[in-house]
């Protein structure tokens, strides 16, 4: 059996590198004996990167440890490798890719994105994909940027385990939720979807807002009828099946063009309609599974016409059961990863 490296920037708790990596360790474990080697340790995850000002040191300390563990990895324990996987980046904003020797081995490199990191200062990823055998991308706006330094680029969506969402599949059309999930990182999309969910409450007062994330900022206090459900691992996917509708409201910049709309594939693994702005790859995820929008009157158009017109609402269910599922299913999305790490 041959032998697989993963190298990722966060640990399991760090979202990116759960959905991207670790969330496919079993089917690794089936067809490569696979290791696991992550930058940034729990910690950092948890609690560092959410106040970077007051963390800064002891952030700069684990720094400098993670550079150090992730030098010896590169050098003395990835060359005992077949195949190195990595996610996202090697060491970061460090210039050098320490690649080459890998290379001049014969080692497989496969590089994965998910985001538009070629966005963000001292990036090096550009490198790293010029250097790797192969670059996993997680929507068109990223192939088309790596293919400039290399040619072999395959998309592959970010996804869930859909087997997970399976037992709590259920029919909420009647609760009239409008839902969202995400972070910190995230949450100020939800600037665009103020107004427009205040206007729909004020005439279908039955009609909530549910934030599912580790804080909603000011947002539960500006829009009506709203709360938050603080994310925790063990209850997300059931604060899901709760939703109505989700949704995706994106402000169209540099970096959200290169979101890999994972927060669409969440709500659509429940089977829950989804109204999202045309932004990046949202369009192409949305098809029938739901309704973009981008004005406020085009949000409240498309809220009324799912909360409200029951064969628009499970039409797109129709359309989620069938050609969503065939697409972003987590077994067929999985088979092709390993392809990839065998080819």
């Amino acid at each position: 059996m041959k032998k697989l490296a993963v190298f990722t920037l966060y640990s399991k708790k760090g979202a990116s590198s759960n959905y991207r990596a670790y969330i496919f360790k079993d089917e690794f474990e089936k067809n490569f004996y696979t290791q696991y080697f992550c930058f940034w340790n729990d910690k950092y995850t948890a609690e560092y990167m959410w106040n970077k000002k007051k963390y800064k040191l002891k952030i700069g300390i684990l720094y400098l440890i993670g550079a150090v563990k992730r030098l010896y990895q590169l050098y003395f324990i990835a060359p005992q490798f077949d195949v190195v996987f990595i996610q996202k980046g090697v060491i970061p904003k460090y210039k050098w890719t320490m690649l080459e020797h890998l290379k001049r081995q014969g080692i497989r490199i496969v590089f994965d994105v998910d985001d538009a990191i070629y966005e963000l200062k001292r990036d090096n990823s550009d490198r790293i994909a010029q250097k790797s055998d192969a670059v996993i991308c997680g929507n068109e706006t990223l192939k088309k940027h790596y293919e400039r330094v290399n040619p072999n680029c395959i998309i592959l969506p970010t996804i869930e385990d859909t087997t997970k969402y399976e037992p709590y599949w259920r029919q909420t059309f009647s609760k009239k939720i409008i839902g969202w999930i995400g972070s910190e990182t995230t949450i100020d999309n939800l600037e665009l979807i103020v107004e427009p969910i205040n206007e729909l409450i004020q005439q279908h007062p039955e009609v909530s807002f549910h934030i599912i994330s580790n804080t909603a900022l000011e947002f539960t206090e500006r829009i009506r009828n709203s709360k938050l459900i603080v994310w925790s691992e063990n209850d997300y996917i059931r604060n899901i099946s709760d939703f109505t509708i989700g949704i995706m409201p994106l402000k169209n910049n540099k970096i959200n063009r290169g979101k890999c709309g994972f927060k669409l594939i969440q709500y659509l693994n429940m089977k829950k309609p989804v109204v999202g702005s045309p932004v990046g790859v949202n369009e192409s995820i949305i098809k029938g599974n739901g309704i973009t929008a981008n004005s406020k009157e085009e949000w409240i158009d498309a809220f009324e016409t799912l909360l409200y017109q029951e064969d628009r609402y499970y039409g797109c269910i129709s359309h989620i059961e069938t050609d969503f599922f065939r697409e972003y299913h987590f077994q067929n999305v999985s088979k092709k990863l390993i392809e990839i790490l065998k080819s």
